[in-house]
């Protein structure tokens, strides 16, 4: 019985064609893999930077804060002379929004305080202070108007909390509370710190 040398040659270009397919189809979902992991790199890249710029604004308003609370301060709306460990009737409770006391809080629940500040609000009616709003123009390299800075400028609140001392009364300590924001609005950092003020000299 003869073999037919053309139907063998059918049949091995018949496999050819299907090992092709299945490694195109193969380098195929390597490169779309590839392809994801670039995008989702480059993602987590945004992301991480746009946190790192949170983190710098938040750390900007605590530095903003310790200059409202200890000085030097030279702005015309300085508060420096109004504060001080035993100086604290400028403080209200839930934090106060003129212009003598915005954003100088007393705290008489178990609640966190900064849960209770609404930090979007706008107006003369918010509660928060806002970066360089009484240090004198600090707030330069912050404008919101750069796509390469924070959505919103970074702001802070100002809390009186006890601060025990041996042979001492009366004593307080100021929790600060600041919120920086990324190049994305919902991008947010908050941070704290801890500042015991003595009495100024000169004040």
């Amino acid at each position: 019985m003869k073999s037919n040398p053309m139907g063998h040659r059918h049949f091995q270009k018949g496999v050819s064609l299907v090992v092709v397919l299945i490694l195109m189809s193969a380098i195929f979902l390597m490169a779309a893999f590839g392809a994801r992991l670039t995008l989702l790199g480059e993602k987590s890249s945004r992301n991480d930077r746009d946190r790192q710029i949170a983190f710098q604004a938040a750390e900007a308003a605590l530095g903003d804060a310790e200059i409202d609370l200890m000085g030097p301060n030279a702005a015309t709306n300085s508060r420096v002379c109004s504060t001080a460990s035993k100086k604290v009737s400028l403080f209200t409770e839930g934090c106060g929004n003129t212009d003598a006391n915005r954003g100088f809080c007393t705290n008489s629940t178990s609640q966190p305080l900064y849960k209770a500040i609404d930090f979007e609000e706008t107006g003369s009616s918010r509660r928060y202070v806002t970066l360089g709003e009484y240090t004198g123009g600090r707030e330069t390299g912050f404008a919101t108007d750069n796509s390469a800075l924070p959505a919103q400028k970074p702001k802070y609140i100002i809390e009186v909390i006890a601060y025990p001392r041996p042979r001492s009364t009366n004593e307080t300590a100021f929790l600060i509370t600041s919120l920086g924001y990324g190049l994305n609005k919902k991008t947010q950092v908050m941070l704290q710190a801890v500042v015991y003020k003595p009495d100024v000299p000169g004040c």
